[in-house]
């Protein structure tokens, strides 16, 4: 396959920027897509085909819903791992969640309140829950103290609502989770399979 130098470049960037809104296996695959469709001779890459890549891009992105259904995956994992006792994949959850949340701020650090449509901070309000319920939940995990782990996960749960009225959508009411939505991963510290 033949490439100028811009083509490679901007084929590159368009991999980087995407790649960095996919998992690892969703990377991979697309990869593997957008080489398939690279044809032997590009045209030069100019400004417009740039910007035209990017509006591509931004067609596909996922959306800040989106992420926080990852957002609520993982913490309502962690719930499940901290009952268990598993303190490091209580600890993996929590920093996938906390992971998910900060992408979510990326994709829109700014989003319109629905009643009012004034800007509501979104990344002030996570810096807020970042040190007022994340870092005191991480401190039960360190301890693994469940019983303070159940208080710390409340007030969590407590500050998530508090944004999601901030923004206008108090009908998204957080709960400790009755069921695990990741069954395939064992939660149990004892495990012994597979190996």
């Amino acid at each position: 396959m033949r490439m100028n130098a811009f083509g490679a470049v901007g084929l590159l960037i368009c991999g980087a920027l995407f790649g960095s809104l996919l998992t690892s296996h969703q990377r991979a695959s697309a990869f593997v897509t957008v080489a398939a469709q690279v044809p032997a001779e590009k045209a030069p890459v100019t400004l417009d085909t740039l910007q035209a890549d990017l509006v591509a891009l931004k067609s596909i992105a996922p959306t800040q819903s989106h992420v926080m259904v990852d957002v609520a995956i993982q913490f309502g994992n962690l719930w499940f791992a901290a009952q268990r006792k598993n303190w490091p994949l209580a600890t993996y959850y929590l920093n996938e969640g906390r992971n998910r949340i900060n992408w979510a701020v990326r994709i829109n650090p700014t989003v319109k309140a629905q009643i009012t449509g004034e800007p509501i901070d979104i990344k002030g309000i996570f810096d807020g829950i970042y040190t007022g319920s994340i870092t005191p939940l991480k401190a039960t995990i360190d301890k693994k103290d469940s019983v303070a782990f159940v208080a710390a996960y409340k007030v969590m749960l407590e500050s998530c609502y508090a944004c999601h009225k901030s923004v206008g959508r108090p009908y998204l009411r957080p709960q400790i989770p009755l069921v695990t939505t990741q069954p395939i991963i064992n939660v149990s510290p004892a495990a012994t399979w597979p190996q």
